[in-house]
């Protein structure tokens, strides 16, 4: 499954991004255009699914900082940095010749002073609008920056780095001229995305363990107890062996009762395209004729892993036959592997766009995440952790399905650490 990115600017620059992003195959971008910088908080909301989030205005980052920082969400913005500012300079005064007194915004001071020291022989006036020193104020603010300069014959020209300040001036007719990012730079933004992804992927799960537990043999006598177990544990170690060669992984006998694999990325690929279904479930099935249960755990440790796997390994016991259950890395339940349930994703595309009101991408989206959950029952700590977004963002998502009667409530789950059983939903 690709990452999914959102970026959030005005039309013009997202049709820009859209057609450089070609060059970037490992992630999806999920456009949020705005006219006003002031509706980013609104469209952040709409965006709760995504992995990563690009800002092309700083204007626009400044609406949601302390959000995104409180949510620990992964942002990239595209900053008014030295050379888009030396750029923008440098044409601006090659068509505005002799005029040299500029008011400015949306760079900081520490970047102003790097450009203007090798462009003293030019002698231009800069009058900045710090981006740094937003804190609390608007849009207006910084209109009211160029106006007052402009009105005062302090200026000859406004340079502005938002596309929203330029068209406040040009309705004004204060001469104005907007920084365009460069393609390099957006390209360069592009790839951080693409190198922040891939460190992700490289640095997010690590281990796999698996255990495989024989269900009934405990209710036969002991003395046939033990003559079938040793049968049949060779015959699922046979089984696991050659399955463990094809992952790269190790099959070993944990104790009489419990075999267990371990791998690593490959193994996990492995489970991540096969959450409907599960081959080694139903071979075992097949050849050992004899129901198991298997918990696989993923964590960034060994040790981690290893409780993983034992807490899914205890919700086979609820199931008759064979079964599979998977605790990820963030102690998200997945199950039971290996078998099919139904959905109609066509009616539950147009429950979501036209009930729950959500936009196209999210819709598809929460498609994705039940399928991938195989339509088992989720909570909002599921939601969040699967996203990456904050609980109260999930909770928000969740009443928008449970009042559009998508979802209900199907019971409650032990949390795997301390505190009250989380709600459980399921699609109606």
């Amino acid at each position: 499954m690709k990452a999914k990115v959102a970026v959030f600017g005005p039309e013009s620059v997202i049709v820009r991004i859209q057609k450089l992003k070609k060059e970037f195959s490992n992630y999806e971008l999920f456009p949020f255009i705005y006219s006003e910088a002031n509706q980013t908080p609104e469209l952040l909301e709409q965006a709760f699914l995504c992995d990563i989030f690009l800002f092309t205005e700083s204007i626009a980052y400044c609406y949601v900082k302390e959000k995104t920082k409180k949510r620990r969400f992964s942002t990239i913005v595209i900053h008014c940095d030295e050379y888009i500012l030396t750029t923008a300079l440098l044409q601006s005064l090659s068509d505005m010749l002799p005029q040299k007194r500029i008011s400015l915004d949306g760079t900081t001071e520490e970047v102003v002073q790097h450009v203007l020291t090798p462009l003293k022989e030019i002698q231009v006036d800069l009058f900045p609008f710090y981006e740094d020193v937003w804190d609390g104020r608007t849009v207006e603010n910084i209109v009211d920056h160029h106006r007052k300069l402009w009105e005062d014959r302090t200026t000859d020209f406004a340079l502005t780095a938002y596309s929203e300040v330029a068209k406040r001036l040009q309705k004004e007719n204060i001469p104005v001229r907007l920084i365009t990012t460069p393609d390099l730079c957006i390209k360069s933004a592009l790839e951080t995305v693409e190198r922040r992804i891939t460190f992700h992927n490289n640095t997010s799960v690590q281990h796999v363990i698996g255990y495989f537990r024989f269900k009934h043999l405990e209710q036969l006598p002991s003395s046939l107890k033990e003559m079938i177990l040793f049968r049949r544990q060779a015959e699922l170690d046979n089984f696991l062996q050659k399955f463990a060669t094809q992952q790269d992984a190790i099959a070993l006998r944990n104790n009489q009762h419990d075999m267990v694999l371990i791998g690593s990325k490959k193994l996990l690929n492995y489970l991540t395209n096969h959450f409907g279904n599960f081959p080694p479930l139903q071979k075992i099935e097949e050849q050992i004729k004899e129901p198991v249960g298997i918990g696989f755990g993923l964590g960034l440790t060994h040790h981690q892993a290893k409780e993983h796997a034992l807490l899914a390994l205890e919700m086979t016991a609820n199931e008759e036959g064979s079964s599979c259950y998977i605790v990820n890395e963030s102690q998200a339940s997945i199950g039971p592997v290996g078998v099919k349930k139904q959905i109609n994703p066509s009616f539950l595309y147009q429950s979501l766009i036209h009930k729950a009101k959500l936009n196209n991408d999210l819709s598809y989206n929460f498609i994705e995440f039940i399928k991938m959950r195989n339509n088992k029952p989720f909570s909002s700590h599921d939601v969040a952790n699967y996203y990456s977004v904050t609980k109260r963002s999930a909770e928000r998502t969740i009443n928008k399905l449970l009042s559009a009667e998508i979802i209900k409530v199907a019971g409650s789950e032990k949390p795997y650490q301390k505190g009250r059983p989380r709600k459980l939903f399921a699609l109606r």
